[in-house]
């Protein structure tokens, strides 16, 4: 049973509503006959609709017990108990222990997000990260801050590892500034983080340089990613340097299947998901590079129940029943001569039309020199 059997079967406004309440976290239990006006369905109805959703693996279905007289759950009770625990009335004068089924909603209490690094790609200003901020401060009922890392436009160095690592030290430079004044403002948690493009490679630098190994993060989400699809989320998770990682992949991003031979230790993240059995990988076909942070699709997924509100906020299971969530095949990277060899020529051909542009407007550069002196 997934997420789209039961949108078949019971209708997307009851889906909708248990997956908002999921997220809300309010009133751990349901009571089928008291929400099925909420699901928009009949009593009789919602109980086979939360019964489905027990499989779905979105609530919690057990049988329990429940006192006559105080009405109060009686969880795991000894069969040899005949007054109630918590009113002290006597079961039996009240018609005895009433069975009835119990729905929770999981296990696992809704996440506070503490605040939120985003790093977006190169050659952008990032302008979506405006709308993305805006949107968090406002789903949110407290105030969780948005650090907008902006680390300028680059072209060519993109190309070079020696950058790489320039870039990824300033990036750690300034996440270490931000947690200290985080820390400062009594938020003493790690923040969560969303990547994009180039951005996403510039994180995994910085996990790499040991300089930066007091940094540690919450949950991490890598978007249009140019992230290696074998990278190992599982030894950073165990390190304790992040807690979980979804990767939005795009199924038109038709930029980053390039990245290998362009960036050096790039890959094709966003287009084949992370083989890492730590990371989530969700796939919608329609996205293209940027795809996820137009502004329909911002508000669809920091929506509540939408994709990223479930992975930033529930446990990692509430995601489990999501047909979009895939499990992608071993990737192996290009050879790597023809990798090179491909790099080089790049580099040749931008040194090659650099130094045409250099040459052109030293000549018209000098025809205006001559013209007026």
């Amino acid at each position: 049973m997934s997420e789209a059997d039961l949108r078949r079967q019971f209708g997307n406004r009851a889906v909708d509503a248990l997956l908002a309440r999921i997220s809300s976290g309010s009133s751990p239990e349901i009571d089928a006959k008291l929400s099925a006006q909420h699901f928009g369905l009949q009593p009789e109805t919602a109980a086979a609709f939360l019964d489905a959703a027990s499989v779905a693996g979105l609530v919690e279905r057990r049988d329990g017990q429940v006192c006559p007289a105080c009405k109060e759950d009686l969880g795991a009770l000894d069969p040899d108990t005949v007054l109630c625990p918590l009113c002290q009335e006597a079961f039996s004068d009240h018609g005895g222990i009433v069975t009835k089924v119990i729905y929770r909603v999981g296990g696992h209490p809704p996440r506070a997000i503490p605040w939120v690094i985003v790093i977006h790609g190169f050659n952008t200003h990032g302008e979506w990260q405006q709308d993305l901020s805006w949107r968090l401060g406002n789903k949110l009922k407290y105030s969780a801050p948005v650090l907008i890392y902006k680390y300028g436009l680059i072209r060519f160095s993109v190309l070079v590892r020696w950058r790489h690592r320039q870039l990824a030290r300033q990036l750690g430079e300034a996440i270490r500034a931000a947690v200290a004044h985080a820390k400062a403002n009594r938020i003493p948690e790690p923040p969560d983080v969303i990547l994009h493009s180039f951005g996403s490679q510039l994180f995994v630098q910085l996990l790499a340089v040991p300089e930066f190994d007091d940094l540690s993060f919450g949950r991490v989400i890598a978007a249009g990613t140019v992230i290696r699809p074998n990278y190992n989320w599982s030894e950073r998770i165990s390190q304790g340097r992040v807690e979980g990682v979804l990767c939005h992949c795009g199924g038109k991003d038709w930029a980053v299947p390039f990245a290998q031979y362009f960036i050096p230790g790039a890959g094709p993240g966003s287009r084949w998901g992370f083989s890492d059995v730590a990371a989530i990988n969700v796939m919608d076909a329609g996205y293209e590079h940027g795809g996820c942070f137009e502004l329909k699709e911002l508000e669809a997924n920091l929506g509540p129940g939408g994709l990223w509100d479930r992975f930033l906020r529930r446990h990692f299971s509430a995601l489990n029943c999501d047909p979009k969530v895939f499990q992608p095949k071993v990737w192996r990277p290009m050879w790597a001569p023809v990798r090179g060899l491909v790099r080089v020529t790049g580099v040749l051909l931008m040194a090659g039309l650099a130094a045409v542009a250099l040459t052109l407007a030293s000549r018209v550069w000098l025809a205006v020199v001559e013209r007026f002196v």
